[in-house]
This record gives C-alpha cells, structure tokens and sequence, in this order.
C-alpha cells in the first residue's frame, strides 16, 4: 500500500514498468526472463504461421529445408542473448522453450499432434531447444566473455582456454611483407644461394577464387605468377593448378639449376605425385617439399 518513489531524468518522470526492452532483450521486475521468452515466442509463432502458408505437409518446401530454416533463423532468433538470461534455466523456462520448438518440429515433419517431442528431436538429430541454448550461454560466457561461472557448472576457468587466433586483416599477395613468411621447416634450403624455391598457394576471399605461385632467388622475389579461377572452383583445386603451374616453370629451367617447391598441402602432392602429366617427366630436376 505504499506508494512508489518518484524517479526523474532531466525533469522528465521515469514511469515505473514491469519490463522493458534493451538490446532486443526484454528485462521483467522479476528477473525470471519468461516475458523474453514469451515476446521471443511470439515471433517465432508468427514465423512459423507464414512457413505453413507456403509449405504444407506434402507440397511447398521440403522437409530438408524446412529443417535448415529452422537451424539458421528460428533457432538462432530464439538463443539470441542466451548468455544473459539461460546460463541456468528454471524449469518454466524450459517448459516454455520446449513447447515453442514442439510447433516447429511438427511442422517440419509433418507428424500427428500426439507424436511425442523426444521422438521428433531424435529423428531430426535436434536437441532440445533450452539445451542447446544453454551450452552456447555457457560457452559464449567462459570463452568470448572470459566470465568464470559457478563451480556446480564447471570447473574450467577462462584462463584455461587458449585464445582464438586473430587472421590478417589485408592480404598476404597484395602487401608482401618478407617477415610474415615463416621459414621453419625449410629454412635450411631456403638460405642456400644454389636452389630456387617456389612457393604454390590457392585460396578463397570474398572476391573469388584465386592461385599463384612465387619464385625466391638468393632471398629475391624473382618472379611472379598468379590466376583467379571460376567461382565453381574449390580450395584445393587452386591448390593444384598453383602446383602445376610451378612444376611447369620449374621444367623450363637451366639443367644446372635445382628448384625446391614448397608445399604447405599434402593433399596437393599426393594427387600430383598419382598424375601422369607431362610435367611429370621432367620433374627430377625439381623436388616437393611440405
């Protein structure tokens, strides 16, 4: 019976709510999450109501891919900030997530309303939707937080866990720079001035597919080759044609001259290695070397 204290914000007064919303998270007095839960649901509800529109039970998009909207939009709409509110979830919670992810498995399989939910979770090899959203808040915490949890959870501590390796954020072939080449395994070739090394490499970007090959002699970039393949083409089909064009140039060269091709892809060498090419004839001259 207690009137509530008057809260206000440069003269503006701050109505007193039950719940709001904040990052698309819905915060209720209580601190139990299933207004969250609730709001999540109800979209996912709607999502599903314009699925059924467009796909029956034996017409309209398969079941194959029924499933993968669920995995990639559904699944990941409902675990969105499971870090903050599913890290322990109460037994409401878990009723709650459990029937919201039964309409999406039925619909996806198009079973009778009384098939149970563990049997459609274990045809579809879909986990219960609280038990997945618990293991990403869990490991969302521990390793990308760095936030130690309770010990009647785990006893793995974030300094325990080895740190992501971070990518370069520009391309090697487009800023070369010689100090970024490790030389561990080969070094020993590498720094003798008689050998000419080439170096073969395929990758992938955003931009396409694309291969090259590098020449050093005596420590200088001698020469330089490079291609962009179709985008139907794979990694390690650029692997190969960056290989072949290097045994190609290395055919080409003085009798007197020894060349080593390092490879970082064993897969490479073993499938040019079963290949009857010509270059293949002229490869004793030239050794491959991981």
């Amino acid at each position: 019976m207690v009137r509530s204290p008057k809260i206000t914000w440069n003269r503006y007064k701050i109505n007193r709510v039950k719940s709001f919303k904040y990052l698309c998270i819905h915060v209720d007095d209580r601190l139990n999450w299933l207004d969250h839960i609730n709001n999540q649901g109800e979209k996912a509800v709607k999502m599903q109501q314009n699925l059924k529109r467009i796909a029956g039970g034996n017409w309209g998009i398969s079941q194959i891919h029924r499933r993968a909207l669920y995995k990639t939009v559904i699944e990941r709409m409902l675990a969105y900030g499971s870090s903050a509110w599913c890290l322990n979830p109460t037994y409401k919670m878990k009723r709650k997530v459990y029937s919201i992810q039964r309409q999406f498995l039925l619909h996806i399989s198009g079973a009778y309303r009384t098939t149970p939910t563990a049997a459609l979770q274990t045809i579809f090899g879909i986990p219960p939707l609280h038990m997945e959203s618990q293991f990403e808040a869990r490991f969302t915490s521990i390793y990308r937080l760095r936030i130690s949890l309770p010990p009647n959870i785990t006893d793995i501590q974030p300094q325990d866990l080895e740190m992501k390796a971070i990518g370069w954020s520009i391309r090697p072939s487009e800023h070369f720079k010689p100090y970024r080449i490790s030389l561990e395994n080969g070094e020993a070739n590498i720094a003798r001035k008689d050998i000419i090394n080439i170096f073969p490499n395929g990758s992938k970007t955003e931009h396409g597919i694309g291969t090259a090959f590098c020449v050093l002699t005596n420590d200088i970039w001698a020469y330089q080759w490079s291609a962009k393949l179709n985008d139907n083409n794979t990694v390690f089909q650029a692997e190969l044609t960056a290989l072949n064009e290097g045994v190609t140039y290395a055919s080409y060269l003085p009798n007197h001259n020894t060349s080593k091709i390092q490879v970082d892809n064993r897969a490479s060498i073993m499938a040019s290695s079963n290949s009857k090419t010509k270059q293949q004839e002229k490869f004793s001259k030239s050794s491959l070397q991981i």
